[in-house]
C-alpha cells in the first residue's frame, strides 16, 4: 500500500470529493474537507497545517513585548533586519533606541576588525572558521569611488560606529554593517592661533572620535596645530573650541577612546616633566593625568589601545616591546606588563582584541596580523591570504547604532514649532473660509 504523503495536491483534493465521510480510529466522524488540508508530521503527532497557523496567530498575542525584545536582542543582527519584515509592530520595536542598546550590549564581546587600505575598507570575523580562511570581505563606504578618494585613514572606533577620512579633511561617522553614515561638517576656522610652542613639539593634527555615556552624546575630536582642541557634537550637531591641549606630545596617531575619555601619552610641560596619561573627558571637555608604568619615560615611542575595555600600552626599547594593561582604570599599580619575546623592528604595534579568549590579535602597523601568547610571549602570524599589501586595523561590533539619529532628533525639533504655526495659520485659514461660505449662503437666502 502506498504511503500517505503529508501534502497532498490539489487534483487529488477534486477526486476525492465524491468519497464518503471517513471514521476515525476512536469511531469520532471527521469532515472531508479536514481530509484533504495539508498535514506535517510533529513526534509521532499528525498536525493540520491551519490548526498550526490557528494556534500561532493565538500565541502570539500572549507574549509579552519584554519577551519578544530578549529573543530578538539575542540574535544576530542580520536576522534582526530579516525579522523587521515581519510586520510594522517588529520594525517599530527593533528601530527603537532601548532595543538598539540591548542588542549592541550583547554584542559587544563579538568584535570584528576593519581594515584601511589603499582606495579600500575590509571587514575581518576573526572567530571565523578556518574552512572559510577568514577572508576579509570588501565594505562599501562615502565617496569610495570618488577619483580624489585614495587612502581610506581611520580615527577611531566605539559602539559600532567608526570614524573614517576617505578624502582630505573629509570625515565620516560611518557605521560598516549597516552602512549608514554622517559626514561631519567642515570644522570653522578659530578666531586666535595658538601661542608659541617649543621647537620639540611636532605641529600634526590629531583625530580621535568617542563616545560619552553620561551625557549619551558622541564627539569628534580634532587637535589642530598641535594645541587648539576643537570638538563636533552629534547630538548637538555644532562644533566648539576648548582649552588648549596641555602638553608636550607627538599627535601622529588618532587617540584611544574609554570610558567616556580619549588617551594620549605625553609629558608634561614643565622642565624635565614626567610622560603622564592625557585623558581628555568627552563629557566635561577636560583633560586629567593617568599614570603610565614605571619604566615609560619617552613618550614619541608609544601605541595606546584598549583590550576587554582595560586601557593598554605598547612600548619599545632595544627592538623588543613590553605590553602594558592597566587591569583597573585609573590605579597605577595595576599595571601588568607581557613581555614580546619575539624581535620587531616596526614600533607600531597596536592591540585589537583577544583571540578565542586565549590569545591577544596585534596589528604590525602597515604589514600583517600577529596571534600574541600572554603566557610566554611568542608571537605568530595570524592571517596571510587575502589581505591588502599595506593597511592599518580597528575593531568594531555589528550593530544597529546610526549616526544620523541624533541629526534626525534635532531636525523634529528644529521643525516642531513651524509645524505648530503651519497648523496654526491652517487652522485660520479653514475658519476664514467656512465663515466666508455661511456669509455666502446667508446673503443668496436674504436677497431670494
Amino acid at each position: 500500500m502506498r504511503p500517505s504523503s503529508p501534502f497532498l495536491h490539489p487534483s487529488s483534493r477534486r477526486r476525492n470529493k465524491s468519497k464518503r465521510p471517513k471514521v476515525g480510529e476512536e469511531g469520532q466522524s471527521v469532515s472531508v474537507d479536514s481530509l484533504h488540508r495539508p498535514r506535517v508530521f510533529l513526534g509521532g503527532s499528525e498536525l493540520l497545517i491551519s490548526d498550526i497557523s490557528v494556534s500561532r496567530e493565538v500565541g502570539m498575542p500572549d507574549l509579552s513585548q519584554d519577551i519578544i525584545v530578549d529573543i530578538l536582542s539575542r540574535l544576530p543582527l542580520k536576522s534582526v533586519c530579516r525579522f523587521r519584515c515581519v510586520s510594522k509592530s517588529w520594525f517599530n520595536l527593533t528601530t527603537e533606541p532601548h532595543f538598539i542598546n540591548t542588542h549592541l550590549n550583547r554584542h559587544r564581546k563579538k568584535q570584528k576588525i576593519i581594515l584601511s587600505s589603499n582606495n579600500s575598507l575590509f571587514s575581518l570575523d576573526p572567530e571565523a572558521p578556518i574552512d572559510d580562511d577568514m577572508l576579509p570581505l570588501e565594505i562599501d563606504f562615502p565617496l569610495k569611488n570618488h577619483p580624489n578618494t585614495e587612502w581610506v585613514h581611520m580615527f577611531g572606533s566605539c559602539n559600532g560606529l567608526v570614524c573614517i577620512m576617505p578624502q582630505p579633511e573629509a570625515f565620516f561617522i560611518f557605521n560598516p554593517t549597516t552602512r549608514e553614515s554622517l559626514r561631519v561638517p567642515d570644522c570653522p576656522r578659530p578666531s586666535h592661533n595658538c601661542p608659541p610652542e617649543p621647537q620639540e613639539v611636532m605641529f600634526h593634527h590629531a583625530y580621535s572620535f568617542g563616545y560619552a555615556p553620561s551625557i549619551d552624546d558622541y564627539k569628534f575630536v580634532k587637535v589642530a596645530y598641535g594645541c587648539m582642541v576643537l570638538i563636533f557634537s552629534l547630538k548637538s550637531s555644532s562644533w566648539k573650541r576648548v582649552q588648549d591641549f596641555p602638553y608636550k606630545h607627538c599627535l601622529e596617531k588618532s587617540g584611544t577612546t574609554l570610558n567616556g575619555a580619549v588617551h594620549w601619552l605625553c609629558r608634561r610641560l614643565e622642565v624635565g616633566g614626567t610622560c603622564v596619561i592625557a585623558a581628555f573627558d568627552l563629557a566635561q571637555e577636560k583633560f586629567s593625568d593617568l599614570p603610565p608604568p614605571e619604566s615609560v619615560t619617552d613618550y614619541k615611542r608609544f601605541t595606546t589601545g584598549v583590550l576587554r575595555g582595560c586601557l593598554c600600552l605598547l612600548h619599545q626599547h632595544d627592538r623588543r616591546h613590553s605590553f602594558w594593561i592597566m587591569n583597573k582604570y585609573g590605579v597605577k599599580e595595576s599595571w601588568t606588563m607581557i613581555m614580546i619575546t619575539d624581535s620587531y623592528s616596526s614600533i607600531s604595534l597596536k592591540p585589537l582584541c583577544y583571540w578565542k579568549d586565549t590569545k591577544i590579535l596585534l596589528a604590525r602597523s602597515w604589514k600583517q596580523l600577529l596571534l600574541c601568547n600572554p603566557n610566554d610571549g611568542t608571537c605568530k602570524n595570524f592571517l596571510g591570504n587575502g589581505l591588502p599589501d599595506k593597511f592599518c586595523a580597528d575593531v568594531y561590533v555589528e550593530c544597529l547604532v546610526s549616526p544620523n539619529l541624533w541629526f534626525r532628533r534635532n531636525s523634529r525639533l528644529r521643525l516642531a514649532p513651524i509645524t505648530v504655526l503651519y497648523t496654526f495659520l491652517l487652522l485660520v485659514h479653514m475658519n476664514y473660509l467656512l465663515l466666508v461660505t455661511e456669509l455666502s449662503k446667508f446673503l443668496t437666502k436674504k436677497s431670494n
